[in-house]
């Protein structure tokens, strides 16, 4: 499903007004009947992912605020460094 010219991402919460939160929707059409049968965000997504794992499994992990790292690492919220291409 397309969320151009509608309000499909801000309906589901996708797009904030900070910008953009990964996430997946998997419908099943039955004649003309559709059902949403799963539904996920954020962290959920990473299944689709080649690096996530990867990084979950390292040393240092992601990096993230929460996460220990040594003084004078770089750390950043979830899902700062994901950017569109248009957004470097």
């Amino acid at each position: 499903m397309s969320s151009l010219n509608n309000s499909y991402n801000t309906d589901f919460g996708w797009t904030l007004d900070t910008g953009e939160v990964p996430g997946i929707s998997v419908y099943l059409r039955d004649g003309s009947d559709i059902y949403q049968t799963y539904e996920t965000n954020g962290r959920g997504v990473e299944i689709l992912s080649s690096f996530a794992g990867y990084l979950d499994i390292s040393p240092y992990g992601r990096q993230e605020e929460w996460e220990d790292s040594p003084d004078g690492w770089p750390q950043g919220s979830p899902y700062e460094r994901n950017r569109r291409h248009d957004e470097y």
